[in-house]
């Protein structure tokens, strides 16, 4: 019945989201309403299956947005996106530990909190890495509405007197055939959804059956990845990456209480350092870039923004900027932040323990 009632909960907080057009709604929104009900009620559970269903569902989606002809276009792509995740890997760092000794909270939290990654993916590491899922899931929450809030207008002045960015010819448009032994078998959307599915589950248990942090997550993203690229068989439809965002974000729900809310004016003052932050990278990195040709100024600002692949490619669409560069770029950090940044900060941590 405590299952039942968090996934009605979920449900209600999506609706509730969607209806007030909050970003990502069915993650935020069943994040932020079963959280709120907990805190009154106590009832809010998952049973493991579950949470390995949608965590493993979700990673699959961020898996299967990358196609062949991504890989072949991301060769151009190369330079800048080094260039920017070394930067935020950095700041990931260094921010976390002015943010550890400012305002005292624990390593892992707070470089968690850092990471320019997913809310609800953020949160859902943290519950595996046992940090403070709740502290993080807010901050990286509001970072999240700070970014969507403020950096299109951020942009928008930093960009008033440049063009519009030119195609590229290099840029590969139309997908190739696909023909191997799985396209022969597996070609309705029906079998698409069924094998990916069934793909994602397997991954995701094994993953957390090796224990490494967020196994679960990272598990099904890289193996629906590596069979998608040439094959194209893997499909994920929008009502299942609801539902998928609605467990994940009902999950991460689960671990906040009244003690996440109560620390909110303690929040706000790390998410303004991080916000800060990531103004002066997103500038130097877009001034570099544009000298040394690698993108134009608006592209490499909507790249280097630290908001997810749809938000930020839909808003530049309006801008001008080029979205193909900028959707490639936001897809791969996300994957990056995903699967490399947390064993990181495991590292780090270990070695200053």
């Amino acid at each position: 019945m405590n299952v039942i009632l968090t996934l009605l909960a979920g449900v209600i907080g999506w609706r509730i989201a969607k209806t007030l057009k909050l970003p990502a709604p069915g993650m935020l929104g069943s994040m932020i309403f079963v959280a709120l009900t907990n805190i009154f009620f106590s009832y809010a559970e998952f049973s493991m299956p579950i949470r390995i269903f949608g965590v493993s569902m979700s990673g699959a989606y961020i898996g299967m947005q990358i196609h062949r002809k991504d890989l072949k276009n991301f060769r151009l792509m190369l330079k800048p996106f080094l260039i920017l995740i070394a930067l935020l890997t950095i700041n990931t760092f260094v921010i976390g530990t002015i943010i550890h000794y400012v305002c005292k909270i624990d390593w892992m939290t707070a470089l968690l909190s850092c990471v320019a990654g997913g809310a609800t993916d953020m949160s859902i590491i943290a519950m595996d890495l046992k940090a403070d899922a709740g502290t993080v899931a807010l901050m990286q929450t509001l970072r999240l509405m700070g970014t969507l809030l403020i950096f299109p207008y951020w942009i928008s002045a930093m960009t008033k007197n440049e063009n519009e960015a030119e195609m590229d010819d290099r840029i590969v448009m139309d997908s190739e055939e696909y023909s191997t032994f799985l396209n022969k078998w597996i070609h309705t959307p029906a079998q698409k959804i069924v094998f990916t599915m069934i793909v994602a589950l397997i991954s995701g248990f094994f993953g957390k059956w090796t224990k490494i942090p967020a196994g679960n997550l990272i598990f099904p993203m890289i193996v629906v990845m590596l069979v998608n690229v040439p094959t194209n068989v893997c499909y994920v439809t929008k009502k299942q990456k609801l539902v998928a965002q609605i467990i994940a974000g009902s999950v991460v729900g689960c671990s906040i209480d009244a003690s996440t809310f109560s620390s909110f004016e303690t929040t706000v003052l790390p998410v303004g350092i991080l916000l800060f932050s990531y103004f002066i990278i997103n500038y130097l990195y877009s001034s570099y870039c544009k000298k040394k040709n690698l993108l134009d100024m608006r592209s490499a600002m909507f790249a280097s923004a630290p908001g997810g692949a749809t938000d930020m490619t839909l808003i530049a669409a309006d801008l001008g900027a080029d979205l193909t560069k900028i959707a490639l770029i936001q897809s791969f950090r996300a994957i990056y932040v995903i699967s490399v940044m947390p064993l990181l900060i495991s590292f780090f941590v270990y070695l200053i323990s």
